[in-house]
């Protein structure tokens, strides 16, 4: 494996200035890499060594019971083999259940394309008003355009 100076700058940030807790795939390439070019590492081994010896001074506290089964059952789920089409586009808009955002504005965006498709072609001009501008104003809480004009008019 080739070690590059930017992979290994990445090891001794990620993992810290101990080679044996890097990967240990790539531990050896590491290894040597930073025993031919030792001067380029320096400032990085020393900030990690810094970092690793504060770690080990801080007690780290126990996680709750439960936190990993609880992420875990939060975490997004594969896709089912063999799905349809329809539960396929479920899994896209409700990645975490029902509990995603993107579904209820995909519905709300679907529910506002089919009212302004079939109320379209109802519109008759009526001066300044049309039928159209009725359930609108109708759908924002007045009894339509002579209602709204009358509240804000005062």
């Amino acid at each position: 494996m080739m070690m590059t100076d930017d992979r290994l700058h990445a090891l001794i940030a990620a993992f810290g200035a101990d080679p044996t807790a890097w990967p240990e795939e790539e531990r050896a390439a590491a290894e040597a890499h930073l025993a031919a070019h030792t001067d380029r590492f320096a400032a990085a081994l020393e900030e990690a060594r810094a970092l690793d010896l504060a770690f080990a001074a801080t007690d780290i506290p126990d996680a709750p019971a439960g936190l990993a089964a609880r992420i875990l059952a939060e975490a997004p789920q594969a896709a089912r083999p063999g799905a349809s089409w329809a539960g396929r586009l479920g899994d896209i808009l409700f990645p975490n259940g029902l509990r995603w955002p993107a579904g209820a504005t995909a519905a709300a965006l679907v529910m506002g394309l089919t009212a302004g498709v079939f109320t379209a072609p109802a519109t008759a001009d009526d001066g300044y008003q049309t039928v159209s501008e009725d359930l609108v104003y109708g759908a924002l809480g007045y009894g339509g355009f002579d209602a709204y004009v009358e509240e804000v008019s005062g």
